[in-house]
C-alpha cells in the first residue's frame, strides 16, 4: 500500500512538474502585416507563448491572415516557432534570432488553411522582440518567395512603460508605526519609510519591518 501510495504522489510531483515548465500565456495587443509598400491597419491579435524551460520559449501566431494590397486574402493558418532563446535585461527578455524555421498548421474550423500543405517543411524566418510578464513587443519577417512578409505586435515602449511603474511606485506613500502603536511619520514614501529613524522594529504597511 505504501508503495503504491508513494508512486502516485511521485506520478503526481512529475506531472505537476511539466505543467509548470511548459506554462502558457496570452498577449493580446495590435498587429500590423506589412508586405513591400502595402501595410494593413492595426488588428487586435493574441500571441501565445509557451515556457518549455529556463531561457527558452515557443511563439505560436494563431489563425493568421496574410493580406496584401491587390489580392485576395490568403488563408496561412498558426504560425509556429519554437525555441527561441531569451536573453535577461533588466525587467524584461530579449530575443533576436535569424534564419530560424516557421511551421505551420491549420486554424479554427471553417476555414481552408493553407501554408500546412504548401510548406509542410516551413519557411525561414528572423524574429526579435522584448517580453515580461504583462507585455510582448516583437517583429517577424517571414520569407515567401521573393518577398519578405513583416508582422509587428506591439510596441516597443517597455522602457517607458517600466518607468512609469517605477515612478508610480516611487509615490505612494504609507505611515510609520512603533510597536506600541505611536505613530513616527506620516504619508511617507515607501521607499523612504524608514529613512532617519534609529534602529529597532517598525509597522509599515502593516508589517513589521527591521530598521539595521
Amino acid at each position: 500500500m505504501k508503495k503504491l501510495l508513494l508512486a502516485t504522489l511521485t506520478a503526481c510531483g512529475v506531472w505537476l512538474g511539466a505543467q509548470a515548465q511548459n506554462t502558457t500565456h496570452d498577449y493580446t495587443d495590435d498587429l500590423v502585416v506589412s508586405v513591400d509598400n502595402f501595410s494593413t491597419p492595426p488588428m487586435p491579435t493574441t500571441v501565445s507563448i509557451e515556457f518549455p524551460e529556463e531561457g527558452l520559449i515557443n511563439i505560436e501566431l494563431k489563425n493568421f491572415t496574410l493580406e496584401m494590397e491587390g489580392a485576395d486574402p490568403i488563408p496561412v493558418g498558426n504560425i509556429h516557432v519554437s525555441e527561441v532563446p531569451v536573453t535577461p535585461q533588466g525587467d524584461y527578455n530579449v530575443f533576436d534570432l535569424k534564419q530560424k524555421t516557421a511551421t505551420f498548421s491549420d486554424g479554427d474550423p471553417g476555414t481552408l488553411w493553407m501554408w500546412s500543405l504548401l510548406f509542410p517543411n516551413g519557411l525561414p524566418i528572423d524574429i526579435s522582440g522584448k517580453i515580461s510578464d504583462t507585455k510582448l513587443y516583437c517583429t517577424l519577417d517571414l520569407t515567401f518567395g521573393t518577398q519578405i512578409i513583416h508582422v509587428t505586435f506591439g510596441k516597443d515602449d517597455f522602457e517607458s512603460s517600466i518607468h512609469s511603474t517605477w515612478a508610480g511606485k516611487q509615490t505612494e506613500t504609507t505611515n510609520v508605526y512603533t510597536l506600541q502603536g505611536m505613530r513616527v511619520k506620516s504619508n511617507v514614501a515607501k521607499t523612504h519609510a524608514l529613512d532617519g529613524l534609529q534602529k529597532g522594529i517598525y509597522i509599515v504597511d502593516g508589517k513589521k519591518v527591521i530598521k539595521e
